[in-house]
């Protein structure tokens, strides 16, 4: 796996690395899945998963979309083996973190950074380098510009 070449924290970049293990490449949209786990966490101030806690995922499940799943996979826990992540199929992207105390932020991939990446985000002709290289650009991408964040 090719190390990340922007300096873009250790934490993130361990989290990253490790989803790219797991996932079997580094890709934008495990590094948005990444991010938005990594989000629902710290806005239910969560320092790790819990067994409590359950996503739900609104997308479309359809390669490259879907690679978001495992980034929430594996910065939550929460999985399809275990029942703590749902699919709903949607054309937005966009996840629900809850805990059973009704407590759930929301956390959706910004429309209008979307439409300008998605040229390049759904193109198939770009190599594996041109999709680390837009993926090392999406972890490094200032969160308010990448996501919108509701909390309830």
């Amino acid at each position: 796996m090719v190390a990340l070449q922007l300096s873009i924290g250790t934490i993130l970049d361990n989290i990253i690395k490790k989803a790219a293990d797991f996932h079997g490449h580094l890709g934008p949209f495990l590094v948005i899945g990444v991010r938005m786990g990594l989000i629902g966490l710290r806005e239910l101030e969560l320092q790790k998963a819990t067994e409590k806690l359950r996503v739900t995922a609104s997308l479309k499940y359809s390669v490259p979309i879907s690679c978001v799943l495992d980034g929430i996979q594996v910065t939550t826990g929460c999985t399809f083996g275990n029942q703590k992540l749902t699919l709903k199929n949607s054309s937005s992207i966009e996840a629900e973190f809850q805990l059973p105390n009704k407590e759930q932020v929301t956390v959706a991939v910004n429309q209008t950074a979307f439409n300008r990446l998605k040229k390049k985000l759904l193109s198939e002709k770009d190599s594996n380098h041109e999709m680390q290289e837009l993926a090392q650009l999406i972890a490094s991408m200032p969160e308010k510009d990448l996501f919108v964040i509701k909390k309830e």
